[in-house]
């Protein structure tokens, strides 16, 4: 049990950031399943929960929340929403991570949900008469992982068109089919009249950032090099102190599996315990004064840290 609760606290901080996404998204959806179960009988309770994660029409809410920009995009109001789009950011951020890497993957999953954010704001007053304070919560709030993963997935279908894929085990058909079966899907959703339809726009805009991400690449200009710019800088302002790392490791460039973390961790106890007992045995024989200034510097810094 508690090499599994090591493997999730190493993966969720130190993980690659795919599994990081993953982890951040369930999370949230926890956090929120938790809110709503323990106050769900205080009326407006869930919605004022909702308030504070989602991202509002009214971009005047931006100025009072503006941390909403970010947590938006790993909100999810609904388990079939969250599990729908864990499945494609799964399957398809596996893909991207093997043939483009995972620091693309993180600035396209980033900059396609904030080009989203950008549309849903801009297109609701189009799609919805309404205040966006006069009607429930879920309509006027824009969240989800919808954008970025179909980013992620249409990129890599532009990336690897004709790469196989096998559905079920069963059916192989190439991985652009399954790409422009969403991006279909979201376009005839465009002429339904259901109240959403701006959130069909805002998962179009995350293929379009996606087009545009990969012709660049293709171009020379790597977008993922300004957004780790500002993670570095953010990490610098924040997470340094006296020359060290403090805190939460979001921006870690390298990612060390947690079997090899283990495996390092193990070698290196079991060689301070051989140290030791060698120490150990020259004291009995010998006595303190015959260990050498190295073999006692090791001594006294393993007292100081216990």
């Amino acid at each position: 049990m508690s090499d599994l609760l090591g493997k999730i606290r190493h993966d969720a901080f130190r993980g690659d950031y795919l599994t990081r996404l993953l982890y951040l998204n369930t999370a949230f959806l926890i956090f929120y399943g938790i809110y709503r179960f323990i106050l769900g009988l205080i009326p407006e309770s869930a919605d004022l929960a909702a308030k504070y994660i989602a991202l509002s029409a009214d971009p005047w809410n931006l100025v009072f929340k503006p941390w909403t920009v970010l947590t938006f995009m790993f909100t999810h109001f609904h388990f079939g929403h969250f599990i729908q789009n864990m499945i494609i950011l799964y399957f398809a951020g596996r893909m991207f991570m093997e043939y483009l890497g995972q620091k693309r993957l993180l600035a396209l999953y980033i900059y396609s949900s904030l080009f989203s954010a950008i549309l849903f704001i801009s297109l609701y007053p189009i799609f919805n008469d309404s205040s966006p304070d006069s009607i429930p919560v879920w309509n006027n709030h824009f969240h989800g992982a919808s954008a970025g993963a179909i980013s992620i997935l249409v990129a890599s279908a532009l990336y690897l068109p004709d790469m196989p894929v096998r559905l079920w085990g069963v059916f192989e058909i190439k991985y652009w089919v399954i790409a422009a079966v969403f991006v279909v899907y979201d376009f005839l959703s465009l002429t339904v009249s259901n109240g959403n339809s701006f959130n069909h726009f805002a998962h179009l805009g995350g293929a379009v950032v996606a087009y545009f991400f990969i012709r660049s690449m293709r171009n020379g200009h790597e977008w993922n090099v300004y957004l780790f710019q500002i993670i570095d800088a953010v990490r610098s302002l924040l997470y340094r102190r006296g020359g060290k790392k403090k805190g939460f490791k979001f921006g870690e460039r390298n990612y060390t599996p947690y079997e090899e973390v283990k495996r390092k961790k193990s070698t290196s106890s079991t060689m301070d315990t051989s140290k030791m007992d060698a120490i150990l045995d020259k004291i009995k024989e010998n006595g303190y004064d015959s260990l050498s200034k190295e073999e006692k510097a090791y001594l006294f810094k393993i007292s100081k840290d216990e």
